[in-house]
C-alpha cells in the first residue's frame, strides 16, 4: 500500500483545523473515513502524527509538525499541476499584515496587483506580528507582512522596505515648535503608546527607558489611528510611522519633534514558512511586492502608480467632513 493524496489532504486538514470532525466537514467526508485515512497514513509512515489523550483535544506530534510543510507543499504542487500554467491567476489570496502596513502600504499595492490580475480576490487581515506567525505556522496564511522581528525558526524573513518613525505632538503641546530638543527634554512628558504586544512599542519603551526611565502613558491602544487622533487632541507624544503622520505634519495638525539625539526606524519584512511550495497567486503577489520595495525606490518615494494613489488619499483626507 502506498500513501495517497487523500490521506495527505486529510492530514493537512486535521493539522490545520485541529480536529477530525472539522477536517471531515471541510473535505466532505465522514469522520470515520477521515480517522481511517489518518490511521493508515501513520501505519505507512511507522510513526504517530497525532496524539489524543482522553478528555483532551487532538494534539499534533513533533513528527507531525515536521511533516506539515512538506505535505502542504506537495498538495500545492499537485494543485498547480492540475491548473493550466498559462491560465490567468484566480481565486482568493489571504494576506496577513500588521495594522500599520495593512492600513498605509497595502491598499495601493493591492489595487495595482488587481489591475494586473483581476480574477484574484485579495483579503487583507490585520493582526499583531506574534499572531501572524501563529497563523503562518498553521498555514492559515501563505504570506504576511510584519514589522521589526528577529529571525524565527521555521520562517523565512525577506526585507521589504524601511519605515521611519516620527515623534509628534499636537500644536498646543508645550514641546511643539521648540528647537534644539534632546531626548532628556522629554522627561515627564505623557505619551500615547501602542500596546506592549507591539514589537515596535516594546523596542521604543526600552530605548526611552535608557534615558528617561519609566515614561508616563496617557493613552494606550492597539490602533495607530487612535494614537494619531489622541496626539492631535493634545494627549501626549506619539511615535508613529512617517507614512501615517506626514500629511498631518504638512497640514499643521501635528508637530514633529526633531531630536538631535534620537532617530527611530524599523524594517518591514515579508514573512513566509520555510521550504513550502508557494501557490501561483502567492508567489506572484510576493514578487510584485518585492519589486516595489526599498531596492527599487529612490528619493524615499514610491514609484508610480503608488504616488498617484497616495496623493489621492491625501486629497480625500483633506475633504471637509460631511
Amino acid at each position: 500500500m502506498k500513501i495517497t493524496l487523500r490521506q495527505l489532504e486529510v492530514f493537512d486538514a486535521v493539522a490545520t483545523l485541529g480536529s477530525l470532525a472539522s477536517a471531515a466537514e471541510r473535505l466532505g467526508m465522514s469522520q470515520s473515513a477521515a480517522s481511517s485515512a489518518i490511521a493508515d497514513l501513520q501505519i505507512l509512515l511507522g510513526r504517530p502524527l497525532f496524539a489524543h489523550a482522553k478528555g483532551r483535544p487532538l494534539q499534533i506530534t513533533d513528527e507531525g509538525k515536521r511533516l506539515k510543510a512538506d505535505v502542504r507543499s506537495v498538495l500545492s504542487k499537485v494543485h498547480d499541476i492540475e491548473i493550466d500554467q498559462d491560465a490567468p491567476l484566480c481565486g482568493t489570496l489571504v494576506i496577513g499584515a500588521t495594522a500599520m502596513i495593512a492600513e498605509r502600504f497595502l491598499p495601493a499595492i493591492c489595487v495595482e496587483f488587481q489591475r494586473r490580475h483581476p480574477d484574484v480576490m485579495l483579503r487583507i487581515e490585520a493582526a499583531a506580528s506574534i499572531d501572524l506567525f501563529g497563523r503562518l505556522s498553521r498555514f492559515e496564511l501563505e504570506t504576511a507582512l510584519i514589522e521589526n522581528s528577529p529571525e524565527v525558526e521555521g520562517f523565512k524573513l525577506t526585507h521589504w522596505r524601511s519605515d521611519e518613525l516620527w515623534l509628534v505632538v499636537g500644536p498646543g503641546h508645550p514641546l511643539a515648535g521648540r528647537s534644539g530638543l534632546a531626548l532628556a527634554d522629554l522627561a515627564g512628558a505623557r505619551w500615547c503608546m501602542r500596546e506592549l504586544r507591539s514589537t515596535t512599542a516594546s523596542r521604543l519603551r526600552w530605548l526611552l527607558h535608557e534615558k528617561l526611565g519609566q515614561v508616563p502613558v496617557a493613552i494606550e491602544s492597539t490602533s495607530n489611528e487612535t494614537l494619531r487622533l489622541a496626539a492631535i487632541g493634545g494627549a501626549g507624544i506619539a511615535c508613529l510611522s512617517k507614512a501615517i503622520v506626514e500629511e498631518d505634519v504638512r497640514a499643521g495638525r501635528l508637530i514633529r519633534l526633531n531630536l538631535r539625539d534620537f532617530r527611530f526606524s524599523r524594517a518591514l519584512s515579508l514573512a513566509r514558512p520555510k521550504d513550502m511550495w508557494r501557490s501561483r497567486a502567492a508567489a506572484a503577489f510576493e514578487r510584485f511586492l518585492l519589486e516595489h520595495g526599498d531596492h527599487v525606490r529612490t528619493g524615499g518615494e514610491s514609484p508610480l502608480p503608488f504616488g498617484i494613489f497616495e496623493r489621492g488619499l491625501r486629497q480625500f483626507d483633506n475633504c471637509p467632513a460631511s
